[in-house]
């Protein structure tokens, strides 16, 4: 597996855009959402490189006003490359880049029903922290995970 973990760079937005058009809802246009990520969050935006290709991507934001609290804003793996480590690699960098930028901790939405996803969370330290119906409008239920990275364990988010 020759996997590299780098920043997001201008000319991978084609592929970031066929990864995340595969897998979003019917009628979402990822174009602006990555165009624009790519500028805002240029120390936390990585993609996951494997054999010259890109195969997933992640973002990460910090939230000034919460004491230093961090998003993982957007996670996502290529199908036929799931289940291969490149999701761990990808939580993993973003956490690392987060905590170096001084987060305390760290939060992401998951659907309820993501098993997969909820696994590898758990495995890199998220606890359900809050559950919100209707997240992103009717029908899209989202469960708040949180990881400390601060020691101060028992904190519950109020979004």
């Amino acid at each position: 597996m020759d996997l590299i973990v780098r920043g997001y760079c201008g000319e991978d937005y084609p592929a970031v855009c066929t990864i995340e058009r595969e897998n979003s809802p019917g009628g979402c246009k990822p174009e602006v959402f990555i165009r624009q990520a790519g500028v805002l969050f240029t120390d936390t935006f990585l993609v996951a490189e494997c054999a010259g290709r890109i195969v997933g991507y992640t973002i990460g934001a910090l939230v000034q006003h919460r004491q230093e609290s961090g998003w993982v804003i957007r996670l996502v793996v290529s199908g036929e490359h799931r289940r291969r480590g490149f999701g761990e690699r990808l939580i993993a960098e973003v956490t690392d880049r987060l905590r170096e930028r001084g987060a305390a901790e760290i939060y992401l939405s998951v659907a309820p029903e993501n098993h997969a996803a909820r696994a590898l969370y758990e495995k890199h330290g998220f606890r359900e922290a809050d559950f919100c119906p209707s997240y992103f409008g009717e029908g899209t239920d989202r469960l708040i995970l949180r990881r400390d990275l601060s020691g101060r364990e028992g904190l519950i988010y109020s979004g």
